[in-house]
């Protein structure tokens, strides 16, 4: 079974950022195809994307249709609008945003589910990124169902020395038990932050409110959330956009946000943009 989820540069959607590097995501860039594993009725559905002239696709033969359908519309984010942000882009040809109108970026690859994309942001902080594909990895060796990201009834049931011992994630160990099993008894509601009718900061106060949830990662899930008005700055981020924008002089996180500021709602999406602009130039790998 196959389902269209929309029409876009595919490529672009997957290397937006480093997900597609992390289980249990795998692309073959040569041959267009991202695949998946979801969990369903308890077991792990393989889910497939690729692209052709009438669309992307989302395929799977074990996940009912509806359920292909909203994991393949979430992954490739696009139920978020972005007609006003390519309109401001292309008038901003001149100082270098058109490319991102011309070519329709801003969707940013998500996993098939929020709890995923929250434990894979915990998983980046202060560490690099080889760390965090080892803890994945082995997250998803230790709790997963036939190679799926385990969800979190099943990452709460692990003893918090397991996840140090086996998964290796340190001194996160405690925040993700947490963060699991507030979800999994019904204390923390994930599908409240993804209600478009909140504001930017009511959602960042209620991240925030989880250990391990700094400006950082709070900043970097709103940006998979469609919620662009943070820009999520990081060691990485600071040295690059000094050199594309301050010619490579040291600047402030306050003359940044305001050099994006006119964007609005869009301005950590246009610097996000801005600053991987050349990882879409070239076939150079991400990570």
């Amino acid at each position: 079974m196959r389902v269209l989820c929309g029409k876009g540069d595919l490529d672009l959607i997957v290397r937006s950022h480093g997900w597609y590097d992390l289980p249990p995501f795998r692309y073959d860039r040569k041959r267009g195809v991202l695949e998946t594993v979801v969990e369903h009725d308890g077991r792990g559905q393989p889910l497939r994307i690729t692209s052709s002239r009438t669309g992307i696709w989302a395929s799977s033969t074990g996940l009912p249709r509806a359920e292909l359908k909203r994991a393949g519309l979430r992954i490739l984010q696009f139920g978020v609008p972005l007609a006003d942000f390519h309109r401001d882009c292309a008038e901003r040809e001149e100082e270098g945003f058109g490319w991102i109108a011309e070519r329709g970026a801003g969707r940013m690859l998500r996993a098939p589910d929020l709890f995923e994309d929250a434990v894979k942001v915990l998983l980046t902080t202060n560490c690099s990124w080889e760390l965090t594909r080892t803890m994945v990895t082995r997250l998803i060796a230790v709790a997963g169902v036939d190679g799926a990201f385990p969800g979190p009834e099943r990452v709460a049931r692990l003893p918090e020395s397991l996840l140090r011992s086996e998964v290796k994630c340190g001194y996160r160990a405690p925040y993700l038990s947490r963060f699991a099993s507030a979800i999994s008894s019904g204390r923390l509601d994930l599908a409240s932050w993804e209600d478009p009718g909140r504001d930017d900061d009511e959602i960042e106060a209620e991240i925030r409110k989880n250990g391990g949830f700094g400006p950082y990662a709070a900043h970097t899930l709103m940006r998979l959330l469609g919620r662009h008005s943070r820009l999520g700055l990081d060691s990485w981020s600071r040295k690059k956009v000094a050199e594309l924008r301050f010619g490579g002089h040291a600047v402030s996180d306050r003359e940044v946000e305001e050099f994006y500021s006119s964007f609005g709602r869009f301005a950590g999406l246009a610097f996000w943009l801005d600053v991987t602009r050349d990882w879409h130039a070239g076939d150079e790998r991400l990570w």
